[in-house]
């Protein structure tokens, strides 16, 4: 199993290992379950990687598919209790810091130029990425225009993690009834099928990024199943500005433009880096 913690009371690990480096959470330590041991300068502790770590980081399916990331973080930012409850906001942070500590500062990107398409191998700093966070201030609340108030959290990492491996089912699914000898109807109620799946999926995990729900009369309720249960009967545009709250609150605020330069005719413009949790650790 992915899911193993190293025993950081053992004195032979506490004397071997020490944190490399210190990284600035995007949620400043909310949103926790147990918040999360900080510095005191509020910054969370990141070590290298382990032998173990490594291998499991070179598998990009198995970073995508959640129990790995989870045992990468308890492994490398052990202040974090529990991984499964960590806003997905602070995520990339992490991982950019995990990278930093175990390889250094460069990280290799191939960038085509818009000029001449020459593929360009660049490197970006690991370093100026993270100096470049600062905390997600966006509004935890969101007004209906009936008057409802929506409290809201970042997803977590877990509900993240279900979302995207979900994806990726349906999507090898879809790939496979292409290849069947099922009739034009039944690979329609199929897909039919697939496609409710994910909506419903969607749906659960933004009730769960709800904390509560204040009607302009009565009392404000907290409970789950109620709150899903009400998320399901609402109108679409209510649902987007609930889902557009919570989507603010879930970004990393990294900022990843940065300048580049043609190897091979010069031209210099500005790009971004596509920050890719399944192949981030691999080259």
């Amino acid at each position: 199993q992915y899911l193993w913690r190293l025993n950081m009371t053992n004195p032979l690990i506490q004397a071997y290992r020490k944190p490399a480096l210190y990284v600035s959470l995007p949620s400043g330590g909310k949103y926790y379950k147990e918040k999360p041991k900080l510095s005191v300068d509020g910054e969370l502790a990141i070590y290298s990687m382990t032998a173990r770590d490594e291998l499991i980081s070179k598998t990009p399916d198995a970073l995508f598919n959640g129990e790995a990331t989870f045992s990468l973080i308890k492994s490398c930012a052990p202040d974090i209790v529990d991984a499964h409850d960590m806003p997905v906001n602070d995520l990339m942070v992490v991982l950019i810091g995990i990278r930093m500590a175990s390889y250094g500062d460069t990280v290799s990107v191939d960038i085509k130029c818009p000029e001449c398409e020459h593929l360009n191998q660049l490197g970006v700093s690991t370093n100026s990425l993270l100096a470049s966070v600062t905390e997600n201030t966006s509004d935890e609340f969101v007004t209906l225009d009936n008057d409802f108030k929506v409290n809201c959290k970042p997803y977590s990492l877990k509900d993240r993690t279900l979302l995207q491996v979900q994806r990726i089912k349906q999507g090898k699914l879809i790939d496979s009834l292409a290849d069947t000898e099922l009739s034009d109807e039944e690979r329609q109620t199929k897909f039919g099928e697939t496609f409710i799946e994910i909506a419903d999926i969607t749906v659960t995990l933004i009730a769960n990024a709800i904390t509560q729900v204040s009607p302009p009369e009565g009392e404000k309720v907290t409970d789950q199943d109620l709150i899903l249960e009400w998320l399901k009967s609402i109108t679409k545009d209510d649902y987007n500005n609930i889902k557009d709250c919570v989507e603010n609150l879930s970004d990393n605020n990294i900022d990843t433009t940065f300048e580049a330069s043609c190897q091979n005719c010069d031209h210099q413009w500005k790009t971004s880096i596509d920050l890719d949790i399944a192949n981030f650790f691999v080259g």
